[in-house]
């Protein structure tokens, strides 16, 4: 079991690397949706981003979640309460 400290970079990133293409979009929503934890989030994404081993990992991340998402119906925002999205 892994604990997530969303006020620690390190420790977002280490949850972010077990699941990033699920991971990824949830630490979106959640720095759009909590702001007290938006700062830690883009520290933990300059990281990411930054770090040689990890930009292969996010690139293909990326990419299954668009694939993801392109087959996903489309619904309007309100059928997808917050909780049920920080849940998924």
């Amino acid at each position: 079991m892994m604990i997530l400290n969303l006020t620690d970079p390190d420790s977002i990133v280490s949850w972010w690397k077990v699941l990033p293409e699920r991971h990824g979009p949830q630490l979106q929503a959640i720095a759009r949706l909590r702001p007290q934890f938006a700062l830690p989030i883009r520290a933990a994404w300059r990281r990411i981003k930054a770090d040689p081993e990890l930009r292969p990992l996010l690139a293909e991340s990326r990419s299954v979640a668009n694939e993801i998402l392109a087959a996903a119906p489309t619904r309007h925002y309100k059928d997808d309460p917050a909780d049920a999205l920080l849940a998924a």
